[in-house]
């Protein structure tokens, strides 16, 4: 199985060198083509029942397919999960995130706090949040933040700029 894996690797790796729209086209096919067998795994899952343990403990290449596409994991804490190392950043802020719920690789999320509402927050979202729920929810597919309708636009929190100006004579 390993040189396959290194082979789809370097296929991967390639693709990364294809011009924009060539490269977003193949990407797209492969996310498509992982959300589908994502699907038919975890309904093949929900078939086997309790057999699945089972399979996993007799078949490393089982086990390895069920850990790639989270049979078994509850992806609500898996989300959680992902978003920890997210939360001292947030805190640091006056603001957190908060899961409400997961379904089929989306992720219902509400910002909080200083978040809520900071003009910053479409950033935090795509370059912290998506990216972790990357890395640490399998099959995750996109977010769908929940508005606070209550809270005010307003500009990141940060350090107050002193006005330096000269000294009395």
């Amino acid at each position: 199985m390993t040189p396959l894996l290194d082979r789809l690797e370097a296929l991967l790796g390639e693709v990364d060198g294809y011009d924009d729209p060539v490269r977003d086209a193949v990407f797209e096919l492969l996310d498509g083509i992982d959300a589908l067998h994502r699907l038919a795994i975890l309904q093949l899952s929900h078939a086997l029942g309790g057999q699945t343990e089972r399979l996993r403990q007799q078949d490393p290449a089982v086990d390895w397919l069920f850990e790639a596409y989270g049979v078994g994991v509850d992806d609500s804490e898996a989300a959680r999960r992902a978003l920890d190392p997210m939360k001292p950043y947030l805190h640091e802020h006056g603001g957190d995130v908060e899961v409400i719920d997961v379904r089929d690789g989306v992720v219902r999320l509400r910002m909080t706090g200083a978040c809520s509402g900071c003009t910053a927050s479409a950033i935090t979202l795509r370059e912290g949040v998506e990216e972790a729920l990357r890395d640490g929810l399998p099959g995750f597919r996109g977010l769908d933040v929940e508005p606070d309708t209550g809270a005010k636009a307003h500009p990141p929190p940060g350090p107050t700029l002193l006005q330096i100006q000269p000294r009395p004579a």
